[in-house]
């Protein structure tokens, strides 16, 4: 009679434990349903804390693309189709929020009717870099490029500072900027707005396919290292009327092996991933084990470590060839500045001490954290990029920097 009280009470337990798990199941898949938003491909997305979780099985952005592309042709965007650079900056453009203009050469600045006039005895500066060289999220009277040149004037140094930053750039798209449109300007100096994270976007061809949430439809250039040199792959890129048939036949494309973002196990819809709630649990797992992958990264002993220097070797150069100066601007990312709050060493930490040694380095950067010894970081940053406070830091960081220089170059003797 104990052994069958004993076997009942164990039965008893199970039945509990399992009733306590699949309610815990019911919930989270009701949860996870919830709070989840879809696109328009069905792909769910998870957004808490301001941390984001893509939730499997993926599904290739086909419907968005289609939709954004006949926007795109629907409309005058600020952006458009490029076929060396993927995209850029259309001529006398406004942004859909008004907060950008581009004048009738492609370049941002006060309005569309603006001019990027030139000072015959001021100093040239060429920007390039991404969105916080274009600077995102403020008005151009707002960006570090704008205070740039009303700081060096305050120094009694005449400049024109043309912002060549463009939305969404890889560090290969930006040197392509250079090489098409930056070196018509006969810069002095040559500001590179080295944002780290963008070393991941020289490993990709589809924007989407690398940031899920982007609305830009197109793709773009990258290259691959062929010994020493750099060799382009998908250019011209993809036309906007042609992207669409490629998504469709992903997988017989032959650049394919070359979109890094792109895991195909990633888009089989297996039978364990109708729940939501599963999908969200393997991609937690999956994600905090990217976090020491990360560092693998930007490793000097992988491709992506290898091709940013190799982007950056290859811009000097062509920089120095023309009778140029380059500086390497270092601007973190607000995503990753708890790491110097805190004392602790980026992911990328490596590959910044191989830039600073070999190239003429500005960490503007340190700007920021002097200014926010308190943590607070709020004033610095308007959404995700730098506000009007934090570009007037950076701009005091390399305009103090670009003086130095200066003077350097004009007291050095004649060879």
């Amino acid at each position: 009679m104990e052994g069958t009280e004993d076997g009942r009470q164990k039965k008893f337990l199970l039945v509990i434990l399992f009733g306590i798990a699949s309610l815990g199941l019911i919930l989270g898949e009701m949860t996870i349903r919830f709070l989840g938003k879809s696109d328009r491909d069905g792909n769910l997305r998870l957004t808490i804390l301001d941390k984001s979780l893509n939730i499997k099985p993926f599904h290739l952005p086909i419907h968005f693309t289609q939709e954004e592309i006949e926007k795109y042709y629907g409309r005058r965007s600020y952006l458009m189709y490029d076929s060396t650079l993927g995209w850029v900056q259309r001529p006398r453009s406004t942004s859909e929020s008004g907060l950008y203009h581009a004048n009738a050469a492609g370049v941002r600045r006060g309005s569309i009717d603006e001019n990027t006039r030139l000072k015959k005895n001021g100093l040239r500066i060429v920007l390039l870099g991404d969105s916080y060289t274009h600077g995102d999220e403020v008005p151009f009277e707002q960006t570090w490029g704008y205070y740039l040149e009303k700081s060096l004037a305050r120094m009694g140094i005449q400049a024109d500072v043309i912002n060549l930053g463009v939305p969404g750039y890889g560090m290969d798209q930006a040197f392509l900027r250079w090489k098409t449109f930056g070196v018509t300007f006969a810069p002095d100096f040559v500001i590179f707005g080295f944002q780290p994270e963008n070393v991941k976007r020289n490993l990709n061809l589809f924007r989407k396919l690398y940031y899920k949430p982007s609305g830009m439809p197109f793709a773009k250039p990258r290259f691959v290292l062929s010994g020493n040199r750099l060799h382009a792959i998908n250019s011209p890129t993809v036309p906007p009327d042609k992207i669409v048939d490629v998504l469709e036949k992903f997988d017989e494309w032959d650049n394919r092996k070359y979109e890094f973002f792109y895991r195909p196990q990633d888009y089989e819809d297996r039978i364990w991933l109708k729940s939501k709630f599963l999908g969200a649990l393997l991609g937690g797992i999956e994600y905090l084990g990217d976090v020491p992958r990360e560092r693998e990264l930007y490793s000097l002993e992988e491709e992506p470590g290898k091709l940013a220097l190799a982007i950056l070797d290859e811009l000097r150069s062509d920089v120095e060839q023309r009778g140029g100066a380059i500086l390497m601007a270092i601007l973190i990312p607000k995503w990753d500045f708890p790491y110097g709050s805190r004392g602790r060493p980026y992911p990328y930490q490596d590959l910044l001490d191989a830039i600073e040694r070999r190239y003429d380095t500005v960490k503007a950067y340190k700007q920021l954290f002097l200014h926010a010894k308190d943590g607070n970081i709020d004033e610095l940053f308007a959404g995700l990029h730098y506000s009007a406070k934090g570009n007037e830091l950076v701009a005091e960081a390399i305009g103090g920097a670009i003086a130095a220089r200066k003077s350097t170059r004009q007291n050095s003797p004649s060879p």
